[in-house]
């Protein structure tokens, strides 16, 4: 009989620290909630919330900035070569067309 009471004793105790646990963890939370509604409650929340916003903007349009100057830079050396190879072949075709023209003065 001795044994059940010891286990009875350990069960009471485990259901008492279980609920000292869940007590705890209620008023954990209605804390947060009550510091939650304070928080929004406050007359620079809405400026608060939109600082955080546009400083999120302008992460995304730096972002955005480096991504294009990014896929730029190859556009632009392409372009670049391309240009080039139609100047030189230009080049050559003045030099073919003056080259084969036949001489006015013989």
């Amino acid at each position: 009989m001795e044994s059940n009471s010891g286990e009875i004793s350990c069960d009471n105790s485990t259901e008492r620290h279980k609920s000292i646990e869940e007590e705890e963890e209620q008023e954990e939370e209605e804390g947060e909630e009550i510091l939650k509604r304070r928080i929004l409650g406050h007359p620079l929340y809405s400026l608060l919330v939109e600082t955080h916003i546009n400083c999120l903007k302008e992460a995304y349009y730096l972002i955005l900035k480096k991504l294009k100057e990014a896929m730029e830079e190859p556009l632009e050396g392409a372009t670049s070569f391309i240009n080039d190879m139609y100047k030189q072949l230009r080049e050559m075709n003045e030099n073919h067309t003056e080259n084969s023209k036949p001489d006015s003065s013989a």
